[in-house]
């Protein structure tokens, strides 16, 4: 029996992982068998390459590695990820909740391409990469936080988030790559019609991290009861 995935995306600070973990914890309150995974996988050996570009060991910058190249590296990890530790939960049924999926290839590398034609090339081929010669499974819901970069980066360094769990990385060092990234989810979430999440109210103030993930546990519930 296949399962359910469920990916929550969005720029580095937004709180990604906070709403994965409350939507875990809520849903298994009601009775659903869930798993979760964070993309990269930095438990595993499989999320090296990516490490090593995001520290910088193929050049300072995120333009370091195109958006082809960077885009393997993390394919691959999320290929070894599910082969090894989560193909099982799918198999059995079970609701897989990803902090960051294939989505991320889209919104972070598809940033480096500025050319509308060349954006949907590499769109095309992410998609054909990911979801057809690695097999991965297609999302069935995705969520795209949607945080104003000034304001994840403020919560980001307040957080003190270390994605590649050494220094600060080549992509949080970019403040023009981290608007460009955010810019790119929103067109994205609208184009593949995702769930977006907006983290500021009709005054321009902070939600909080509840509010936040009511939206969230709303929208799941929805689907899940189709």
């Amino acid at each position: 029996m296949k399962g359910i995935i469920i990916s929550i995306e969005g720029t580095d600070g937004s709180g990604k992982h906070t709403q994965q973990q409350l939507l875990k914890d809520e849903l298994k309150n009601l009775g659903y068998k869930t798993f979760e995974q964070s993309f990269p996988n930095y438990e595993s050996g499989s999320s090296m390459p990516v490490r090593m570009y995001l520290n910088g060991d193929f050049g300072n910058t995120a333009n370091s590695m195109n958006a082809y190249e960077a885009s393997t590296l993390f394919a691959c990890d999320r290929l070894c990820t599910y082969k090894k530790d989560l193909k099982s939960h799918y198999e059995n049924g079970e609701i897989l909740l990803f902090d960051r999926y294939v989505q991320s290839n889209f919104i972070h590398q598809c940033s480096k391409i500025d050319d509308e034609q060349e954006q949907e090339k590499f769109l095309s081929w992410d998609e054909n990469l990911e979801f057809e010669t690695l097999k991965l499974p297609r999302p069935d819901l995705v969520f795209f936080i949607e945080m104003p970069t000034e304001k994840s980066i403020e919560l980001a360094h307040a957080r003190g988030e270390l994605k590649a769990h050494t220094q600060k990385d080549i992509h949080e060092q970019d403040t023009n790559y981290l608007k460009k990234s955010y810019n790119t989810g929103i067109k994205l979430a609208k184009k593949y019609n995702w769930k977006i999440v907006h983290c500021l109210d009709d005054s321009g103030n902070l939600k909080t991290i509840d509010e936040i993930h009511k939206e969230i546990m709303k929208e799941t519930l929805k689907f899940l009861n189709k």
